[in-house]
This record gives structure tokens, C-alpha cells and sequence, in this order.
């Protein structure tokens, strides 16, 4: 499944890992979530890689944030890119096995996180 599908995601898994389910199915859930959660916290240290290798500081005080410089766009938008159709090596959750209620609206857009 693509990282991009994930992180697209990842509110309604936090909102998901916080409902009620009966013991087996909550392992389940919580060991796809450790791989689904630590694939968005290494694109989120790689991103913040990438500002500082493309971006430079912009602002002063409170106001000082990394900026990415014009020149350097199509550079990181593409390495964003690439990280974000990264395939993240997880299979996606049977929704009914977790044995919770959830609204089709809720789920509608979780791409194929779910079977």
C-alpha cells in the first residue's frame, strides 16, 4: 500500500486505535498500525531532512521557520513525491474483523487500508 494512503489516513486510524475491540483483534490492529505509524514518522524525519537540505531560514524570531527556496522546488516536491508513492509493505485490515461501528462516511476516503 502507498505511504500516501496512509497519512491521508492517519486521523481516522488514531480515531480507529481508540474504539473498543475485543482483545484479538486489537493485536492485529495495533501491529498494523506500528508499521503504518512508523512509515509516517520516517517520512516526516525525512521531510524535515529534505527542508533543510533545500530550504533556508526565512523570518526572524518567533516568525523564523524554514523556507524551500524557489530554485529549489521541483528538487523537493519530486523527493516529496517519490516518499509519498513509497510502498509501505503492509497488508490491508479486514475492517470487519475489529468488531466496531463506524460510518461508511468516516471510511469513504481511507484509500486501501481497508478489505
Amino acid at each position: 500500500m502507498k505511504l500516501n494512503d496512509i497519512i491521508a489516513s492517519r486521523a481516522l486510524l488514531e480515531e480507529l486505535a481508540k474504539m473498543d475491540m475485543n482483545g484479538a483483534a486489537a493485536l492485529k490492529f495495533a501491529e498494523f498500525l506500528k508499521v503504518a505509524f512508523t512509515a509516517i514518522q520516517e517520512f516526516e524525519t525525512k521531510r524535515a531532512e529534505l527542508f533543510h537540505k533545500f530550504g533556508e531560514e526565512a523570518g526572524e524570531g518567533e516568525e523564523k521557520r524554514l523556507q524551500i527556496i524557489p530554485e529549489n522546488e521541483k528538487k523537493f516536491n519530486t523527493a516529496i513525491k517519490r516518499g509519498l508513492n513509497k510502498e509501505v509493505d503492509v497488508d490491508p485490515i479486514d475492517i470487519a474483523s475489529l468488531g466496531i461501528n463506524i460510518s461508511a462516511a468516516k471510511i469513504i476516503n481511507a484509500g486501501g487500508l481497508f478489505k
